[in-house]
């Protein structure tokens, strides 16, 4: 563990003709071996001999100084800064650097940093439940990604110009496997963006231009994946290969469970047993704005729906990480041989397809997927040209063999 402390320090060669010298902050930073010391600039020039290096204040340049008071509490809230954020590393066992230290001390100033006017409002608006937990963690994507384009954005520098620069940053980068990131992932860390800068001009004090809250950014609707038949049949099959490990296998069950039930992915990790109260029904408060406005639905169990249930405790599936369960479904897609790009919510795209190509019920469809508005479950509503040609073709059934064409 560390060891962090602060006093005033001056450069004395520096001493300008008037006898003032500019103040700073020293910080060190001491471990087993090793001596960490930088120095904070404040900005603020006081005579050589008026200052108690020992007590690490000011001492007054004349009777009544106007400014006495006021530059010795600018020292203390300095020091309090810096060892607020030695605390917390302390606390949390993390190590502490000079150059975190002053990456953090930019950040604890959110009349400055864009960056941490944005940390310090995700965590005040989770707190009030503004905004439901995996918005926060979306939230801290866009944060994320800032952070990498530009860690010390100040709140002068945000214009028009910085949201063109940053939006062309983000169509050349890449996730970790080489791809790409989507326009639907561009689209929502600009819109971020924007809601955060709205919230600034009107809380704090710091001039945001309307251009940049009127920043374009048009949604783009892409067509969305789901399994036809097929593919499910190949996914389903899967389950008797022999060739799963432990993870792949729980995974297969609850993505299988999720296409023949339409619960989302966030719900699917909060199932427990409990909800199920009769064989073939489950009730439950679904995750999604369920801060806000909470919503319980009451969704059928098919037999084949409950065949893929694993749990062993309270929960109905035992599952892994999120970004372990989305690796895992890449694995599932390749020894099912489905080229198409399956993710969690690929299961709930494949529920609707189900549900239109056996029931063809789209309000149905609608109060499974407990959606409030049909618009929303039109995105859902999936047909492939098979059925489409199947629905079509009954139109001639009465007509049927009227009249042949001649050859």
């Amino acid at each position: 563990m560390f060891k962090f402390s602060t006093k005033i320090h001056v450069y004395r060669h520096r001493q300008k003709k008037n006898g003032t010298v500019s103040i700073n902050i020293q910080v060190n930073i001491s471990t087993p071996g090793n001596l960490d010391r930088d120095y904070i600039p404040l900005n603020l020039e006081w005579p050589l001999e008026a200052i108690d290096f020992d007590q690490s204040l000011l001492r007054q340049r004349c009777k009544n100084d106007p400014d006495f008071n006021d530059y010795n509490l600018i020292i203390m809230t300095e020091r309090s800064r810096l060892n607020e954020i030695a605390k917390l590393y302390r606390l949390s066992g993390r190590h502490l650097s000079t150059d975190t230290l002053k990456r953090e001390l930019f950040y604890f100033d959110t009349t400055k940093s864009v960056i941490g006017y944005f940390m310090k409002r995700r965590r005040e608006l989770l707190k009030m439940k503004v905004i439901s937990e995996q918005t926060w963690k979306n939230y801290g994507s866009t944060i994320a990604a800032l952070e990498e384009f530009n860690p010390k954005l100040r709140w002068d520098q945000v214009n028009i110009k910085f949201m063109y620069e940053f939006r062309a940053w983000l169509k050349k980068k890449r996730k970790s496997n080489g791809d790409l990131i989507s326009h639907n992932t561009i689209w929502t860390r600009i819109k971020d963006l924007k809601a955060f800068f709205s919230i600034a001009k009107d809380e704090i004090q710091v001039y945001v231009q309307q251009d940049v809250i009127d920043f374009p950014n048009p949604y783009v609707e892409s067509e969305s994946t789901y399994l036809n038949k097929g593919e499910i049949i190949r996914l389903i099959q899967q389950m008797d290969s022999g060739v799963l490990n432990p993870t792949q296998f729980n995974v297969l069950k609850a993505f299988l469970f999720c296409c023949f039930s339409g619960i989302r992915i966030s719900d699917l990790y909060n199932s427990k047993y409990s909800w199920m109260y009769s064989d073939n029904f489950m009730k439950f408060t679904m995750q999604k704005n369920s801060e806000r406005k909470p919503k319980t639905i009451t969704i059928p169990l098919i037999p084949l729906a409950k065949v893929f249930i694993h749990g062993t405790t309270e929960n109905l599936f035992e599952l892994p990480t999120m970004q372990e369960y989305n690796r895992s479904l890449k694995d599932l897609a390749g020894y099912a041989k489905i080229e198409k790009v399956i993710t969690s919510h690929v299961a709930r795209h494949t529920f609707g397809y189900l549900i239109m190509k056996y029931v063809g019920d789209i309000y149905l469809l609608k109060k499974l997927l407990g959606h409030s508005k049909i618009a929303t479950t039109e995105k859902y509503a999936h047909v492939d040209d098979e059925d489409n040609y199947e629905k079509t073709v009954r139109i001639q059934g009465d007509f049927e063999g009227l009249w042949k064409m001649r050859k």
